[in-house]
């Protein structure tokens, strides 16, 4: 079983385009990384892997130490690259190129903002982490970030990419998966860590 956990809470990014952007975890962020990891190390997972940025690193950290393990970093698990648009205001953004704002939300699946990646290009990169997860030790964990898992969850259930900002995965909240013959198969999505620690 692969476990696919948003980070916890992050501050600073309020009202802004943040993909790549690195923002460090909130007091209430460190607080659920901490119950996460209380609630995961019961379950004793064999490898612990995070996107390269400190969110996500920092989300799985108390895990990692819980458990003696290292954090394997994946670049293919990170964040949309928003390029011109990281951490600018959202507003600011629409005010100054309201057509390429609009095209965005009319294709969501292929708009790459300048410099940028498209939520497609996130999909095919991150199941091709998500490959490299189910060739090791099982099960995982992999802390990754919402895009990410909207963007795996739309294949996984045949979903249109499109349709990604239907899906709302909270944070320090996991998405379980099985590998199967042909991809893999969807357990469980927005469990809580207290649903992930095995029952006595």
């Amino acid at each position: 079983m692969i476990v696919l956990v948003r980070h916890a809470e992050a501050r600073g990014g309020e009202g802004r385009f943040i993909g790549s952007t690195d923002l460090p975890l909130s007091a209430a962020g460190r607080a659920q990384a901490g119950a996460l990891a209380a609630a995961l190390a019961p379950a004793r997972p064999r490898a612990v892997f995070a996107s390269p940025l400190a969110r996500a690193q920092d989300t799985a950290q108390p895990l990692a130490a819980a458990l003696g393990l290292p954090v394997g970093a994946l670049p293919g698990l990170a964040e949309i690259n928003l390029g011109a648009w990281e951490d600018q205001p959202r507003e600011a953004v629409r005010a100054a190129d309201p057509a390429a704002y609009a095209a965005r939300g009319r294709d969501f699946a292929h708009f790459r903002p300048p410099g940028g990646e498209s939520f497609a290009q996130v999909q095919a990169r991150a199941l091709a982490a998500l490959d490299i997860l189910a060739r090791g030790p099982l099960p995982a964990v992999a802390v990754t970030h919402a895009g990410v898992i909207r963007a795996v969850l739309c294949h996984v259930l045949g979903m249109p990419l499109a349709n990604l900002f239907r899906l709302d995965p909270l944070h320090a909240h996991a998405t379980t998966l099985r590998p199967a013959a042909q991809g893999f198969a969807l357990l469980g999505f927005n469990l809580p860590p207290a649903a992930l620690a095995p029952r006595p």
